[in-house]
């Protein structure tokens, strides 16, 4: 199978990866929450602001191919310490 004909590359290129690296871009902020309902094609992607305040967009995409896209943006990600909570934590990985 070539890179060309993978699912993961046509995902990479779609619209919504476009509109989560703009997003991240334009936003600034290091840190990132995402979350989504299993099956719905959408999620929520919220950006922590420096004072605090949260800047959120929806993307169409599920909540694991959103994760993906985040993790292919240099972001580590992880659930949280509490198993009651349902979205996902990234962080920005600094160049070096």
């Amino acid at each position: 199978m070539s890179g060309a004909s993978s699912n993961l590359t046509e995902r990479m290129d779609s619209p919504a990866h476009e509109s989560t690296r703009q997003f991240v871009q334009q936003s600034g902020a290091a840190i990132f929450t995402l979350d989504g309902e299993r099956g719905s094609g959408k999620s929520q992607l919220c950006a922590k602001m420096a004072d605090g305040r949260l800047n959120c967009t929806e993307i169409a995409l599920e909540a694991k191919s959103l994760f993906s896209t985040m993790q292919s943006l240099n972001f580590f990600c992880t659930l949280p310490q509490d198993p009651s909570k349902t979205h996902i934590n990234c962080q920005r990985i600094p160049s070096s």
